[in-house]
């Protein structure tokens, strides 16, 4: 998909002077210009700028986001996949204290008590090996 300056400014969550600066500053390229001088961006670019402001959210000055963007392009499928692993380790959080009550309400000998500490065990289980491809896809990044 291609998007003039005011399109990418508006999917992306920023002003058109902000993608003009973005450009100006080497962290934009353009795809394309049309005739009368209009500057054309592609899906590449709304990631870039998604994933600028995301560098900035965590402290990151534009100097050292461009600085990262230059040395590893990787990070536009490195932030996404962190932000996705985070999301489902905050979901196995819920899900185990959804359980925790339901544990404490079965009798010690009950059938089911098993069974939900299986399933309880098992999250927790998932929790750690996202844990670990978290850190490791951090740690590599």
């Amino acid at each position: 998909m291609r998007y003039r300056v005011g399109e990418l400014a508006r999917l992306s969550g920023v002003s058109p002077r902000t993608i003009d600066f973005y450009t100006q500053q080497g962290l934009l390229e353009p795809v394309a210009r049309s005739e009368g001088g209009h500057r054309f961006y592609d899906d590449d670019a709304l990631r870039r700028v998604h994933a600028i402001k995301a560098l900035q959210a965590e402290g990151w000055s534009l100097e050292a986001a461009r600085a990262y963007l230059a040395a590893a392009d990787t990070v536009l499928e490195v932030l996404p996949r962190a932000e996705q692993l985070r999301a489902d380790l905050r979901r196995i959080e819920q899900e185990v204290e959804a359980l925790k009550p339901r544990l404490a309400a079965l009798p010690p000998g009950s059938e089911a008590r098993p069974l939900v500490e299986r399933a309880m065990q098992t999250s927790m289980l998932c929790a750690l090996g996202l844990a670990h491809e978290l850190a490791a896809l951090l740690a590599g990044s």
